[in-house]
């Protein structure tokens, strides 16, 4: 069985040979691993943990977005918001500080502002990545490639800003989701124009949940994000690929709403938020959606001994994967304090367990 054997038919709620892995980092992390092992880029430690995704990816050929050095440097995504280097010594990360719409709430003002548009991608390097690809679980990358809208609006913000501006500033607001969703709407055309059914996953990415539950309203749902999302769907599900949805935080009221847009895997399943413990969500979705991550990324990962980290990934095995309709991933992105042991424990125990 070859990775994206093993993936689509634990997606059919089908026990395959073994439970299909997923890989989420830090880029600081990634780098951390690969020097660890000598590694010379990605792939060579994806393949060497028998990770069954791989992520495919436009190159961004627009103006460069990283300047200065050391610990000077400072970035801008493509929507103008802004990061810096945060920490000190290898525990470095980029940090976000510069929030360009924040203290506006006039929809005048985003006529002149400089959005991004597709030009900034060369999207024909696709093909060579696709074919290199064709035996893995090929999903679209996390980042510009993952199409998104409420994430987009908060950097563009500042966080404390967004939920004020969403229900004090609704025109503005609205307005904002316009420029946003019409950017990926092209995006989303253009990659698919390239890729056809060669993809087996669109990634859709956001967060609707804290640690205590949702942060927004089933009306914002359903008048604000649902008809983009359902939009975002259109050309990759007619194409045959599948749904992928990101959120993290306590989502649980909101799985009937992603499974009835027609999402197929929900990550990365923060198990210590409200409402997602993995026994309730197996018994109650197990039959209608895949979940994927689930194992504790700040508790167990981080901080736990490798020895306790091989029980964790017992533990939630047992549960989540018999039936299928479970991949393992982290609950959210490795971090670039976690230590490598550990992450090594858990893929190392997951080839172990058997269902």
């Amino acid at each position: 069985m070859n990775n994206k054997e093993r993936v689509l038919k634990t997606l059919n709620h089908e026990q395959p040979d073994r439970v299909p892995f997923f890989y989420w980092g830090v880029p600081e992390f990634t780098e951390k691993m690969m020097s660890h092992f000598g590694f010379s880029d990605r792939d060579e430690l994806l393949n060497f943990l028998d990770v069954d995704f791989r992520w495919v990816e436009p190159a961004y050929v627009g103006p460069q977005l990283i300047h200065g050095a050391n610990g000077d440097s400072v970035k801008h995504d493509i929507w103008g918001v802004g990061y810096k280097l945060s920490g000190h010594g290898n525990l470095k990360y980029w940090d976000s500080f510069h929030y360009p719409l924040q203290g506006i709430n006039d929809p005048a003002v985003l006529a002149d502002y400089p959005w991004p548009t597709t030009d900034l991608f060369d999207f024909s390097v696709l093909d060579q990545q696709l074919k290199k690809y064709a035996n893995y679980a090929i999903m679209t990358a996390p980042g510009y490639s993952s199409p998104g809208l409420f994430r987009i609006i908060q950097r563009l913000l500042g966080r404390e800003d967004f939920l004020d501006v969403m229900m004090y500033h609704p025109k503005f607001f609205d307005a904002l989701v316009q420029k946003v969703s019409e950017f990926y709407f092209e995006f989303i055309a253009k990659f698919f124009e390239v890729a056809g059914n060669r993809v087996d996953f669109i990634r859709i990415a956001d967060d609707f949940g804290s640690q205590d539950g949702l942060i927004v309203s089933n009306e914002i749902w359903q008048n604000r994000v649902r008809p983009v999302f359902e939009k975002y769907y259109e050309i990759p599900k007619n194409l045959g690929t599948r749904l992928y949805m990101h959120s993290c935080g306590g989502v649980r009221k909101l799985l009937p709403e992603f499974i009835s847009v027609g999402a197929d895997v929900l990550d990365p399943i923060q198990t210590r938020a409200a409402g997602m413990s993995p026994e309730g969500l197996k018994k109650d979705f197990g039959s209608m959606i895949t979940f994927c991550g689930a194992l504790d990324e700040e508790l167990l990962l981080r901080r736990a001994t490798p020895v306790r980290v091989k029980e964790g990934v017992k533990e939630l095995l047992d549960v989540m994967a018999p039936g299928g309709g479970f991949i393992l991933g982290p609950s959210h992105k490795f971090k670039v304090e976690t230590p490598v042991e550990n992450v090594l424990a858990m893929y190392e125990a997951a080839k172990e367990w058997q269902y």
